[in-house]
């Protein structure tokens, strides 16, 4: 569901304003009209109803045009270099799955509309999905602006990422089709030949199981490092959720044993006091919230067959014994009662930049 209060990343925004402005339009006087600064400065704060006015407003004053390919167009001009410490922390990853695994720890920082799903199995295609329930109070063309500019983005951040035409294997859509020709052949240009309008109702993209080893020209561990906690810093300064939500993201981090209380509050800049206060006038604790990121991470090394002692390791914990009786208060069942019941999977969830 999209709140109007939510906070989000000004990168659509400016997005959008750029692309209005290359129909004629002038961006200034479309930014006032939706409560934004009128200078389209790229540090000033957005929140949902704005863009979604700025939305409402570019589609009136382009009656003539698809909501679709005004999505698409907008789709077009994202870059992960404009995400700033974000965009920085996912480039500078070894390889492709480990950019969507830090894409996935990112659900609740106010990135996205819309959830983006990345599904990769082992030897297998790589599936976006994105998921459009959220959007289902919003008008019919702004729904349909937003799945478009959500797909294209998905496809220029991967090709950005991989620095190469790199185009789906296979594409749904799950809108009825442009009416103009020129519209189709420009999502199919984009998306790929086999893009398939309107089936269904889900939208999914479909890339070759290789590309997630491949690796990113710009990787180097300790720039990821560095971006990655400054990022988290800033988020919970400043980010949907604050503190709260930084911290589940840092929980989410598979570069080692989850953090401490001590550690986080280091990592995100603020005192363990700060963070106590913060988290209980949440509803939750530090422990909690920790629980929660050990189960999942636990869950899913298990779901990819690797062996208790070793997610016990993996997990910070001094044996399997110990690490089993965390994972049975956690989940009501051994570990591997839970690995023998699940089919060997992976799978990561990405923000989209919807």
């Amino acid at each position: 569901m999209v709140h109007a209060g939510d906070r989000r990343d000004p990168v659509g925004v400016l997005n959008i304003l750029e692309m209005a402005g290359g129909h004629g339009l002038d961006p200034a006087a479309l930014a006032a009209g939706a409560g934004l600064d009128a200078a389209g400065r790229s540090d000033a704060p957005v929140l949902a109803w704005q863009e979604l006015a700025l939305i409402e407003a570019l589609l009136r004053a382009l009656p003539d045009q698809d909501p679709a390919r005004l999505g698409l167009e907008t789709g077009l001009r994202y870059r992960v270099s404009a995400f700033g410490l974000f965009g920085w922390a996912m480039l500078t990853r070894a390889a492709f799955a480990d950019a969507l695994a830090l894409w996935g720890r990112l659900p609740t920082l106010g990135l996205s509309f819309s959830a983006i799903t990345a599904q990769h199995l082992p030897g297998q295609p790589i599936v976006f999905v994105l998921d459009d329930h959220g959007l289902g109070s919003l008008p019919r063309a702004v729904r349909r602006f937003l799945v478009a500019r959500g797909l294209v983005s998905t496809a220029v951040l991967t090709a950005d990422l991989l620095a190469a035409p790199v185009m789906p294997m296979a594409a749904e859509i799950g809108i009825p089709p442009p009416t103009e020709a020129s519209d189709r052949d420009r999502f199919h240009e984009v998306l790929g030949p086999h893009l398939v309008f309107g089936r269904g109702g889900g939208h999914r993209l479909i890339y070759h199981a290789a590309l997630a080893r491949r690796p990113l020209p710009f990787a180097h561990p300790v720039a990821t490092r560095t971006a990655e906690q400054a990022f988290l810093a800033e988020a919970a300064r400043r980010g949907a959720g604050g503190p709260v939500a930084a911290l589940d993201v840092l929980l989410r981090d598979d570069a080692g044993p989850p953090v401490d209380l001590v550690q986080a509050a280091r990592r995100l800049a603020i005192s363990e006091r700060s963070l106590r206060r913060r988290l209980a006038a949440a509803g939750t604790s530090f422990r909690q919230r920790r629980d929660v990121a050990l189960a999942e991470r636990a869950q899913r090394l298990l779901s990819e067959d690797m062996p208790v002692e070793r997610v016990a390791i993996a997990l910070g914990y001094a044996d399997a014994a110990a690490f089993t009786r965390a994972f049975r208060r956690w989940t009501g069942e051994t570990p591997g009662r839970f690995a023998r019941s699940q089919p060997r999977r992976s799978a990561m969830t990405a923000s989209s930049t919807t």
